[in-house]
């Protein structure tokens, strides 16, 4: 019997697939064999370099360490994978067609693969469009795939609406059978309200045309730490910054709070005004008395809940005393020191927070997802949609 295939699309990048993978994957691991599941990432984006040179899309990694399926082989996870320049190379071939069709049969490769498991969880990328200029795009790959799709929304009632608008036409002009919809990042506080005024109901009237009943599978809360990146997200994403000590352990791997710029003078500046727990804190490397005043308030602090992290700005045209960084190592403040002044280091990790994905270190977060999808997924309606265990 060949296994049921279940393809995840969402509304743009970022838009929280590979958190519903891990989230669905732990819901089934909870009904079935985990070594009857398997994963996979037909058509990728962002890559990462594994031990022997290969390369790989990079939530591969991450599925391995966390979505506990126990043979995953990550040779079989990410048949295709369109780094950067790829497109081009794609369109300057002579035969457009061949390569589409090369690009297919790695993908059904891997799926031949997988042909013994009982679901296949596969993850689409970016947005629904993308890939579509070399033949896969996410409604090219599920079609190809044989598989059903599940929707991922983003959360207003509104918003969601204008969303569904634009992208269940595009699966329904692709005739694609969406069996799902599961709304992402909703404010707490509004999922009743949500709940209420999008039903099954509304969307079935406005989009019947799938095959079979579209079902919503859920209302996701939006969880901060989630997009929060650790001290040691930032170090790996900032280009040539460096640790003031060696990045092991909880305190580099803790999702951080806020940014924070100190820019007031030393006498004048009181930070327990000013701070937050796990506040990142951006200063001048020659602030020597802010700087002390900061690692001050880090010992201070409830040993549950410390700053998150100092970034000393200036690192190429400024020195840093060597009393303070010999203080911030045995506060154990994860710092970092960089050449960009402070306006520069501001933008730069704040561009790191609104691209924050999770990383093979990043074991808690996956905690809250798991909770988050036993309480809000609704498990029963998703094994029954796809008929699975039947």
């Amino acid at each position: 019997m060949a296994p049921t295939i279940v393809y995840l699309a969402g509304f743009r990048q970022h838009a929280g697939k590979t958190v519903t993978a891990l989230g669905i994957i732990s819901r089934l691991r909870t009904r079935m064999d985990p070594a009857r599941i398997a994963y996979l990432k037909p058509v990728g984006q962002e890559l990462a370099i594994l031990p022997d040179g290969s390369r790989i899309d990079k939530d591969a990694p991450l599925m391995k360490e966390f979505a506990g399926i126990p043979d995953l082989d990550l040779k079989f996870v990410s048949p295709v994978r369109l780094g950067t320049g790829f497109t081009q190379e794609y369109l300057d071939s002579t035969d457009h067609r061949q390569g589409t069709r090369d690009l297919q049969d790695e993908i059904i490769r891997c799926l031949d693969s997988l042909s013994r498991k009982d679901v296949i969880i596969a993850e689409g990328t970016g947005h629904p469009g993308v890939g579509g200029i070399v033949g896969l795009s996410n409604a090219d790959v599920a079609n190809l795939m044989g598989a059903s799709v599940v929707f991922l929304s983003g959360g207003g009632i509104g918003k969601a609406l204008d969303m569904l608008e634009v992208d269940l036409s595009y699966f329904l002009y692709k005739k694609c059978r969406v069996r799902g919809i599961l709304f992402n990042k909703v404010i707490p506080d509004k999922i009743s309200s949500m709940a209420h005024y999008i039903t099954e109901d509304l969307l079935n009237d406005k989009y019947g045309a799938f095959g079979g009943p579209l079902r919503i599978l859920g209302f996701l809360p939006e969880i901060g730490d989630l997009g929060r990146p650790s001290m040691r997200t930032i170090l790996e994403r900032y280009d040539k910054s460096e640790p003031l000590w060696p990045p092991e352990g909880p305190s580099w791997q803790f999702p951080c709070n806020q940014t924070r710029i100190i820019s007031a003078d030393a006498d004048s500046l009181k930070v327990e005004e000013y701070l937050m727990p796990r506040d990142v804190v951006i200063l001048a490397a020659s602030s020597r008395r802010r700087a002390r005043k900061v690692i001050e308030y880090h010992m201070r602090a409830d040993a549950k809940f410390p700053l998150g992290g100092l970034v000393l700005t200036c690192g190429k045209t400024d020195n840093l005393d060597a009393g303070v960084r010999e203080e911030i190592v045995a506060s154990r403040l994860p710092a970092l020191l960089v050449k960009d002044d402070t306006a520069i280091a501001e933008q730069r990790i704040l561009e790191i927070y609104e691209n924050t994905k999770l990383q093979t270190y990043d074991s808690s977060k996956v905690a809250e997802i798991e909770e988050m999808f036993e309480r809000h997924f609704k498990t029963d309606l998703f094994m029954e949609t796809f008929r699975i265990g039947v």
